[in-house]
């Protein structure tokens, strides 16, 4: 412990002799460029921030000196510096040095300094150079550092005026929709819509007229308002902001909400675009919009009220959506903690829609691989419940199961135990799961297979049922041959590309 000791107080001292040998260079006016990046970059970690305090006396003068130099990137550099450590008395050298720089790529870097900083007397500063930035016609060379400042001043006013979020309020308004959903689901969410519907390859095409039947269901993963717009848009910035404009966006967010603009929006890629141009491109067709539309939609990537979904089709055409984040949905909301290879609760849903008919009522249920909890409270939601109980070796997973589980006031018991140790003093009705799937070897794999079907033989009643969601068919099959205490009621493909598949497995009766 004490080499540790030792060890860790010899690093801290050498980053203050390379912190106190910056400093003295920037002082002494040597190299500002080249010393000021390695500031930077020493800044990043908080024990660098603490070290330089030490080692300039909390004086920032210098620093604050370079705001004056003829080096563009010497004052970029400095302003990144000052909004790094919060220096109070920075302020108004800041905002001093924004109003006289005359270089755009540096601008924004004064702002980013002002965001951490008491800066509320300038705001009224801020909205009309804003104002005046969004009103100009900026030269094709300089768009791009004019985006940047407007993006930097929305983002800086954001942060201390506060978001006034838009209520939703069009509960009872014709919202012409799309449910996104798996297509093993489709039919389930269609069956339980009480409105005019449409299936698509990918989820169900609606007009809804209340809001709240469609709030309760729990088999859609998104929604996406459906906007009245001129077909194949070509993927330009400029061309799908103009066609949205002369859309019913304003319309559908005027109409279903309580307050008036700005919105706040970021821009979502959907469809064929390559990953490496999507952000890219989501940046100029967001800029874009925000010229269009004059300020009333307003884009931020970290406070969005909405998603402008662009989806691009195989030659190259826009087709816009509008996904709502002013739409209130709970049906998941006990989904506070989750693991890794948890299993999304909209498929846990999916499965027990499929599952229904197969399940009694008032059955003891058992999750021998439980995770975090989602299907058996996806059960409970499902049908009446006798009893319930998740068993998982991972400790952690247990404990964010009972945590998930207090959030919506279900009794389920969970245990941390290895489920082939696990015995109980009556037998269960249904056994309900996600098997593991992360095993390093086939024969890891097998054996697992092996021992769940006659564990399970051993646990369930006589026609109990196993509702086992898979990616193993052939060893699901294997087994169910081999040990012959099984028969398949149902199999359902849910991800085709993984294989990954419900089967409905009933116990058979034992022979006299």
């Amino acid at each position: 412990m004490q080499r540790n000791a030792n060890r860790q107080t010899r690093r801290v001292g050498a980053k203050g002799d390379i912190l106190r040998e910056i400093y003295e260079n920037i002082c002494a006016g040597r190299n500002l460029r080249a010393n000021l990046i390695e500031l930077k970059k020493q800044l990043k970690e908080d024990a660098g921030q603490r070290e330089f305090r030490e080692v300039c006396g909390n004086n920032y003068d210098r620093i604050m000196k370079c705001l004056a130099e003829e080096d563009p990137k010497v004052r970029k550099n400095a302003a990144a510096i000052l909004g790094i450590l919060r220096v109070p008395e920075s302020v108004d050298v800041l905002m001093d040095a924004y109003e006289a720089e005359d270089t755009l790529f540096v601008r924004p870097e004064y702002l980013s300094a002002l965001v951490g900083l008491d800066c509320g007397e300038y705001l009224p500063d801020f909205h009309r150079r804003l104002e005046q930035l969004r009103a100009c016609d900026a030269p094709e060379n300089e768009k791009k550092h004019v985006r940047e400042e407007i993006a930097a001043l929305q983002e800086l006013i954001l942060k201390k005026e506060g978001l006034h979020k838009h209520m939703f309020s069009g509960y009872y308004r014709a919202n012409a929709v799309i449910l996104t959903t798996l297509p093993a689901f489709r039919d389930a969410l269609a069956a339980e819509l009480p409105f005019p519907k449409k299936l698509l390859k990918g989820g169900v095409s609606t007009t809804v007229g209340d809001m709240n039947l469609v709030l309760t269901n729990r088999l859609w993963q998104e929604m996406l308002f459906v906007l009245q717009c001129k077909k194949g848009i070509p993927a330009r910035p400029e061309a799908i902001a103009q066609a949205l404009r002369e859309s019913d966006l304003s319309v559908i967010l005027a109409e279903n909400h309580q307050f008036d603009a700005p919105f706040y929006f970021r821009v979502g890629i959907a469809g064929t675009m390559p990953r490496e141009e999507q952000s890219r491109f989501a940046k100029k067709t967001a800029a874009a919009i925000e010229t269009a539309f004059a300020g009333r939609l307003v884009n931020s990537v970290s406070h969005y009220e909405a998603e402008i979904r662009l989806v691009v089709n195989r030659e190259g055409g826009v087709t816009p959506y509008l996904k709502l984040f002013t739409l209130p949905d709970h049906r998941f909301r006990y989904r506070k903690y989750h693991v890794a290879a948890g299993m999304r609760p909209a498929i846990a849903a999916g499965i027990l829609a499929l599952a229904k008919p197969y399940l009694a009522e008032y059955a003891q249920v058992l999750d021998p691989f439980c995770g975090v909890g989602t299907l058996l409270l996806e059960r409970r939601f499902a049908g009446p419940v006798r009893s319930a109980y998740g068993i998982d070796i991972f400790g952690e997973a247990t404990q964010k199961a009972r945590a998930n589980t207090q959030l919506t006031g279900m009794p389920v018991n969970y245990i941390n135990r290895d489920f082939f140790d696990f015995t109980h003093e009556y037998l269960f009705d249904e056994i309900i799961t996600d098997m593991p799937a992360d095993f390093v070897s086939r024969e890891e794999t097998d054996t697992l297979y092996r021992r769940f079907f006659e564990k399970s033989a051993q646990l369930l009643a006589e026609h109990g049922r196993i509702f086992c969601y898979s990616g193993e068919m052939g060893l699901v099959k294997k087994y169910l041959r081999i040990t012959g205490q099984f028969r398949l009621l149902k199999e359902y493909c849910i991800l085709e590309k993984s294989g990954t598949y419900l089967f409905i497995l009933e116990k058979r009766q034992a022979e006299a």
